[in-house]
């Protein structure tokens, strides 16, 4: 019995560790098309779709088509990355599509609460490098480079997956209200004592000791002066 409950529990876990990626190309003032699966990740491991290939297919199609109108600009084409949340709408990380065909590695980092029960990431966030610190597509002279298949290139890449807690800022250190009067005024402490209001017992105690000190000295005199 205990091992079919650890079972049981070991593949609920598994389950809450799957996430599925979805993705499309997204083309500023056409229409959209939809997302599709394109893996699903098992903690750190990506598992492609099956149907992957075929996605990268109709991805080229779908360009070539759109591409084929002269309003379409290819520097505003967007290859995006969608994580499925459950019980909300999906969080999308985008990226030029023309940076696609140079580039050399790509990840994918999943956000997740901070010291939540439920582990299950909440957005998404799609790199990919290299890519020119202005952002701009790759041109040669005065027009876009001629570049292979950018799904080509994608295809051909391991996909790094990496899993990121959010971190919690150390507190401020806030200070004690001032405590307030009836009519809301801060309450004013007390004037400070001066050096004589705080010791002058010991003040008195002193001069006292003088007084007699004096005193018993003096008869003293009288008395050998008189013999």
């Amino acid at each position: 019995m205990f091992t079919t409950a650890r079972l049981l529990i070991l593949a609920v876990c598994a389950a809450a560790s799957n996430v599925n990626i979805h993705h499309r190309i997204l083309v500023p003032g056409a229409p959209e098309l939809p997302f599709v699966e394109r893996g699903v990740i098992d903690n750190l491991r990506f598992q492609p779709s099956s149907t992957l290939s075929q996605h990268w297919l109709d991805f080229e199609t779908a360009l070539e088509s759109l591409l084929s109108t002269p309003e379409v600009d290819l520097g505003r084409v967007l290859y995006q990355v969608a994580l499925e949340r459950e019980g909300a709408d999906r969080d999308v990380s985008s990226v030029k599509l023309c940076h696609i065909p140079l580039i050399t590695f790509e990840s994918i980092i999943l956000h997740t609460p901070h010291l939540a029960q439920n582990n299950a990431p909440y957005a998404i966030n799609y790199f990919v490098t290299p890519i020119p610190d202005d952002g701009a597509c790759p041109r040669l002279g005065s027009g876009l480079v001629s570049l292979p298949s950018p799904f080509q290139a994608l295809s051909k890449l391991n996909t790094t997956i990496i899993h990121k807690a959010d971190t919690q800022p150390p507190q401020p250190q806030l200070r004690t209200p001032p405590q307030l009067t009836a009519e809301g005024a801060p309450v004013q402490p007390p004037p400070e004592k001066s050096f004589v209001q705080k010791y002058w017992m010991y003040i008195v105690a002193v001069l006292f000791a003088l007084l007699m000190t004096g005193g018993g000295s003096e008869e003293e005199g009288q008395s050998r002066a008189s013999t």
